[in-house]
């Protein structure tokens, strides 16, 4: 009796997880694999687009709700020059400056490269994003949104493929595939 009722808990915990995380899997498309189906990116309303000069500009940054089930843009005026993504996932890692907001990072997690090659953003980010412990499975779907959906804002990016010390993990706090490039995730973001 004990062990159907932990096995219950677990694929209820499972499929509120897939629910949640809006189903973001490989974006190949190659039908052979249901990891590796694809799912329909989101068209950009209002991306972000660069100003010729190096002048400031409004960027969008995600962070978490407190209950866990959303994320939330912040603008930040940010210098608009090749380090630009970068620099919104440094804002990301410092956290909000809105108290009803929370961060989706751990704070110590530095920024080491943001590429972008054929649509896809490649961040590269220190060993402390995958600090475990950091959060749950809750918190490891705001994470993974926050992050791909900051840097779908831009309009030369579609996919998000999270490196850690230059190379592919399997997730970041234990919960969530982040194997293959991901698309943006519109269902968890909530507007103010």
């Amino acid at each position: 009796m004990m062990k159907r009722r932990w096995l219950l808990g677990i694929l209820i915990g499972a499929l509120t997880l897939a629910l949640v995380s809006g189903c973001t899997p490989n974006q190949s498309g190659n039908g052979a694999d249901p990891k590796s189906a694809s799912t329909p990116v989101e068209k950009q309303t209002n991306p972000v687009k660069p100003a010729p000069n190096n002048d400031m500009v409004p960027v969008k940054v995600y962070f978490g709700t407190h209950d866990g089930r959303y994320v939330v843009a912040e603008v930040h005026s940010l210098k608009n020059d090749s380090q630009l993504m970068q620099r919104a996932l440094e804002v990301m890692a410092a956290g909000p400056t809105n108290p009803e907001l929370v961060a989706v990072i751990p704070k110590a997690t530095q920024v080491r490269s943001v590429v972008v090659r054929d649509k896809t953003a490649f961040v590269d980010f220190s060993a402390e994003i995958a600090k475990r412990g950091f959060g749950g499975s809750a918190t490891e779907i705001l994470a993974v949104g926050a992050i791909v959906n900051t840097l779908t804002e831009f309009p030369d990016v579609e996919r998000v493929q999270i490196l850690v010390e230059g190379k592919k993990v399997d997730t970041l706090f234990g919960h969530l595939d982040v194997f293959d490039p991901l698309s943006r995730s519109p269902g968890i973001i909530k507007n103010k």
